[in-house]
């Protein structure tokens, strides 16, 4: 290969890097192998100014677990809601689904019923 060749090359290379948009996670826009070529969600733009995020993040460090555990990605600990249920409370509510007539479906992926789910 000549000279001319891996210059033309190595140009090619670097316009190709520096011209091709490239599609973030945190964008709205989300690349797809079809046609349409991207998909737009609004719902994935961040509202947050870059002052909330740095004052979330910094508050997120003064966390005396943020070196051990949070930094390396492990979930924050969900809030308590209450006592905690015992096993045969567990237990007792599992019993009762299961007599349930929409078990079947649901222990197999379908949705619970809308009556059920809404408390009703």
């Amino acid at each position: 290969m000549s000279v001319l060749n891996l210059r033309s090359l190595a140009i090619a290379g670097a316009l190709s890097a520096v011209l091709v948009p490239t599609s973030f996670a945190a964008g709205a826009y989300h690349s797809t192998t079809s046609e349409i070529g991207a998909t737009y969600h609004p719902d994935h733009i961040n509202q947050a100014t870059r002052a909330q995020v740095a004052s979330d993040l910094d508050k997120a460090q003064k966390n005396p677990r943020w070196s051990s555990t949070y930094s390396r990605g492990a979930p924050w600990p969900a809030a308590g809601s209450g006592e905690p249920k015992t096993r045969a409370q567990v237990n007792a509510e599992l019993q009762a689904a299961m007599k349930h007539p929409a078990w079947n479906s649901v222990s197999r992926g379908a949705p619970w019923p809308p009556v059920l789910t809404t408390g009703k």
